[in-house]
């Protein structure tokens, strides 16, 4: 009787770690305390991803000369498959009008979001989410640069 109940005991305590695993909360690292970033959304269709992100300036001070670099420039994504996503990653700033490997600089005003799309290609329709998403924004007002990148963790992918 005490075999089977170790065993049922070991089963369910595998079980919760499997679903932990699973339902990672998602995580956002910006490297500096007035730079937050919101994800509206994160959709796919087809091969392709789309992830919606605000980027907001909670400082007293406009940011001018933000860089934000795609796939050719050092950003990379990760699936929880294990696929990695460099030159298929794309960027679009606010309102300009198509993806690129990389940008030119934009400002952020204190307290006014700045909308940044992010474009991922080849994504298998298997794929859950975005394990990792590493993004390549430069900000000399900010200290943040290529070696301190922006973080995103465990974002959910919605399928039609």
């Amino acid at each position: 009787m005490k075999k089977i109940l170790l065993i049922l005991m070991a089963m369910f305590a595998l079980g919760l770690q499997n679903v932990s695993a699973q339902d990672a909360p998602l995580k956002i690292v910006t490297n500096h305390p007035d730079f937050n970033i919101k994800i509206s959304r994160c959709v796919a269709n087809g091969k392709t991803v789309i992830i919606d992100l605000l980027l907001i300036n909670e400082g007293t001070n406009d940011v001018e000369d933000l860089y934000v670099g795609g796939g050719h420039n050092g950003s990379e994504a990760y699936d929880n498959e294990g696929n990695i996503y460099v030159n298929g990653l794309k960027v679009k700033i606010a309102n300009r009008p198509e993806y690129s490997p990389s940008q030119s600089n934009f400002n952020i005003p204190t307290g006014v979001p700045m909308k940044l799309s992010i474009s991922i290609d080849g994504v298998p329709q298997s794929a859950e989410s975005i394990a990792r998403l590493k993004i390549n924004i430069v900000c000399r007002a900010w200290g943040i640069d290529s070696n301190k990148p922006v973080r995103i963790s465990n974002i959910p992918i919605t399928r039609d």
